[in-house]
């Protein structure tokens, strides 16, 4: 009799256990398939910033680090960031377990439990810039239109003008700068920086405007009348030697030939522009007396300060032996520590110009040879 009467007890917990068991299950499955459904925005929110950040980041070390190498005299390289691609991955899973406490087993204890685990497996494919269309690209002057467009999309005059042009009309904004380091100092480049001081003024107030000729489309530019800048403007027409009674010059490229109606403006190539930038780049003292850079003299023997010039004026690249600690963007290099300063806007500023002109002018160059491709543990 007692065993009839033991029977149903046993029943009743074997089914209680599958009930709880089963109420287990459908909690795993639940918590599973939420957290499938917010696991796909929820990994883009938190991945694509940082591989946004960490490829600007490798970007910004690599621009410097050529703007140094040219200051020595090292071959340059550039890789593209081709490609990243992410694998992710999220495994759940549950359990139930079940433990006898007391004498005989007398008592049974279920535990229930949940787990998960997320992964990701990032690939990271670096394409070489190299090829005869990228070499011309960066060889090859920047279009006068480009400049236009620059300047007309918010980007300073002085700056930009400043950057990629080497002559306007005969007057030389330090040509000699556009290779490697120069050993005598270049020459005229304050008349350069005056004019381009008499052309921010004006510009601001619209009187100079890029025009495009309507029947042969070659550029021209207009330069206003205006009575209240009528003194900048007649000194600007007086240095570029141009009519003072027309408002409207053409624009070409060949310096060679001058006209009283035509602006002759001679631009730099990209190879020219990080020439001119790696000239204003400090150096330790030991490097300049083991002969490893050149350095620039005036007629006097001096030492010739690339900061006074249009370029140098608007981009610094200072030097330390310790990693700074207040710095925009710093690689190591030859021993030393390279960076532009956090707080210097005109450096930052010129920068992202640089940037925008070798997507500008190199960014269509399609990339040749092999595809270096890393996966990241």
């Amino acid at each position: 009799m007692a065993e009839s009467r033991s029977r149903p007890s046993i029943n009743i917990f074997y089914a209680a256990r599958a009930k709880f068991f089963g109420w287990a299950l459908l909690m795993t499955s639940i918590t599973a398939t939420t957290g499938c459904n917010s696991f796909g925005p929820d990994a883009l929110r938190g991945t694509h910033p940082l591989y946004n950040d960490a490829i600007v980041s490798s970007m910004n070390d690599q621009f410097i680090q050529n703007v140094v190498r040219l200051h020595y005299r090292d071959p340059v390289f550039f890789l593209d960031v081709a490609s990243v691609t992410a694998t992710m991955k999220l495994d759940m899973g549950g359990g139930l377990d079940q433990s006898s406490v007391g004498l005989n087993g007398g008592a049974d204890i279920m535990q229930y439990s949940l787990g998960g685990a997320y992964s990701t497996s990032p690939t990271i494919s670096y394409a070489p810039l190299q090829g005869e269309g990228f070499v011309k690209s960066v060889l090859s002057p920047i279009p006068i239109e480009s400049l236009f467009a620059l300047s007309g999309s918010g980007w300073s005059a002085q700056r930009v003008f400043g950057l990629c042009v080497e002559r306007i009309n005969g007057i030389e904004n330090a040509p000699n700068a556009s290779g490697p380091t120069p050993k005598t100092a270049p020459e005229h480049g304050q008349k350069f920086k005056r004019l381009m001081q008499l052309v921010e003024t004006v510009a601001h107030e619209q009187l100079i405007v890029p025009r495009t000729h309507p029947e042969t489309k070659e550029p021209q530019l207009e330069i206003k009348s205006s009575p209240e800048f009528a003194q900048q403007i007649r000194e600007i027409k007086d240095m570029l030697g141009l009519d003072q009674t027309i408002q409207v010059y053409r624009v070409n490229g060949d310096f060679l030939k001058s006209s009283p109606d035509t602006i002759s403006i001679n631009t730099r190539s990209l190879m020219s522009i990080f020439f001119y930038l790696s000239h204003h780049v400090d150096t330790p003292k030991s490097h300049q007396a083991a002969g490893l850079v050149t350095v620039t003299r005036n007629k006097d023997g001096t030492e010739f300060d690339w900061g006074t010039t249009a370029a140098g004026s608007i981009f610094h690249v200072l030097q330390s032996n310790e990693q700074p600690d207040q710095a925009f963007v710093a690689i190591p290099y030859r021993g030393s520590w390279f960076y532009l300063a956090d707080n210097d806007l005109e450096s930052k500023s010129t920068f992202m110009l640089l940037m925008q002109l070798f997507r500008l002018q190199a960014g269509s160059a399609k990339s040749t040879g092999p595809t270096l491709t890393l996966p990241v543990r």
